[in-house]
């Protein structure tokens, strides 16, 4: 499958509660009526929250910019699938019918779009079955981020994967991860055609998705000399290899399913 992340900041008129009730309310409803003709498999929204569990995991990382109001995910089964999808007289009509709607809500010079390739690192089978809904205890941290300085892209993508997923998955028991997915931003001619449509800014170098019970993360942040707290302490100090913080983002999110068809 491929991948389309869109995070959103909202229009300078709207609070956030204001935005996301559009949000979920007029525009995901929306989109979910042309998902078929835009040959979309899976449409979920991520929205953003207050939560003091995810205070000290940004804290720690000095320097990281506002969170986002959300961003919306989109997955098709291939590239050349999105691309039918939407080139075709009703996909184009379906697409822009999206984009007006996006303009009375989105800030969307301020919204990067792009593609990226999921990497699996922790995953439990069926897929998706972890959801971090609203009226349930999981929740959900996104984590964007940009090569720490000096660093490629490539490169970036290779620590996280191979060296920082690795050390994830060895001490996820203690830390209690129920869902570990690394998104790598594609380099992908399509990102500019996503980017001119809307004047976006650039894409980031990816993003890091992590589920959790909140229980959980309570009972690890009351013992601050435990194996948990010790294990996240390791994890912040590997990403300082990889990761420009100045120019990262990290925030708790809820999240509402639209469309799922991903496992027809």
């Amino acid at each position: 499958m491929i991948r389309l992340n869109f995070a959103l900041r909202r229009a300078a008129h709207l609070s956030r509660e204001e935005f996301q009730r559009y949000w979920r309310e007029i525009h995901g409803p929306l989109v979910a009526s042309v998902s078929r003709t835009l040959g979309m498999r899976r449409y979920l929204q991520s929205h953003s929250v207050d939560d003091p569990v995810y205070d000290g995991l940004r804290a720690a990382r000095t320097g990281m910019h506002e969170p986002f109001d959300g961003i919306a995910s989109v997955w098709w089964d291939t590239r050349e699938a999105l691309v039918e999808a939407s080139s075709s007289p009703e996909g184009r009509k379906a697409g822009a019918l999206l984009l007006e709607d996006e303009r009375r809500f989105i800030d969307l010079a301020a919204s990067p779009i792009w593609l990226s390739q999921e990497i699996a690192q922790i995953n439990p089978m069926p897929e998706n079955s972890i959801v971090a809904t609203p009226q349930s205890s999981w929740i959900k941290f996104c984590y964007l981020l940009q090569p720490a300085p000096g660093m490629s892209v490539e490169d970036c993508h290779r620590t996280w994967n191979m060296d920082h997923g690795y050390l994830i998955r060895r001490r996820s028991g203690c830390t209690r991860f129920a869902r570990y997915i690394q998104n790598h931003t594609l380099d992908d001619p399509l990102n500019q055609v996503l980017r001119d449509s809307r004047e976006a800014p650039e894409p980031y170098a990816g993003l890091t998705e992590a589920w959790f019970d909140r229980n959980d993360l309570v009972q690890i942040a009351a013992d601050p000399e435990g194996e948990g707290a010790s294990a996240f302490q390791a994890f912040l100090e590997d990403e300082k290899r990889f990761i420009d913080f100045t120019r990262s983002s990290v925030w708790a999110a809820k999240e509402r399913v639209f469309v799922d068809d991903s496992t027809s």
